[in-house]
């Protein structure tokens, strides 16, 4: 909580995306191509990083997304560097292990939310919380991220990525 009374949201995961140094590190040590979109179609220099790489990084100053490719052919174009069954881009360093991080909850922790990527493009972790709490049902609580997420994709977009979310609200005795 903050000095308000407010719940306050605290991120619980870091995205594995090559935006990550250690991350675009890793998949090129193993043969994988990261490019952006507009690299492999040729109209950006192909040497350049036009992304940056600094801790907390998340769009590039293009906003063309770096992607993980095959090493000598254009496919698939992955914007992340961890993924369940993906098994053609093993090979070049995007796979299943997670990273593990511990966290101690004690009474102040209100709920565990988890969520895709898709959901927070457009929605802070803060916004997240609020709408979360919100509801008395979690069920009522995901639903209305959902919705709003979806919302916010299109009309930013014309399609949206995947948008799930869990929420579990912790009652502490």
């Amino acid at each position: 909580r903050g000095q308000d009374g407010k719940v306050v949201s605290k991120k619980l995961s870091v995205d594995q995306t090559p935006f990550r140094k250690d991350e675009l590190d890793r998949v090129r040590m193993a043969g994988g191509r990261v490019q952006t979109s507009a690299q492999v179609e040729g109209l950006v220099d192909l040497e350049e990083d036009v992304w940056s790489t600094a801790e907390g990084a998340e769009e590039s100053h293009t906003g063309d997304t770096p992607r993980v490719w095959l090493t000598n052919i254009n496919i698939p174009g992955l914007a992340m560097t961890r993924s369940v069954g993906d098994f053609a881009v093993e090979k070049v360093g995007v796979y299943a292990e997670p990273e593990i991080i511990s966290r101690k909850l004690d009474f102040n922790c209100k709920a565990i939310i988890v969520a895709s990527d898709g959901v927070f493009e457009f929605l802070s972790s803060q916004t997240v919380v609020d709408m979360a709490l919100a509801h008395a049902d979690p069920l009522e609580g995901a639903y209305a991220i959902v919705k709003e997420s979806k919302r916010q994709w299109l009309r930013h977009d014309v399609r949206s990525d995947d948008i799930t979310v869990v929420i579990a609200l912790l009652e502490w005795q």
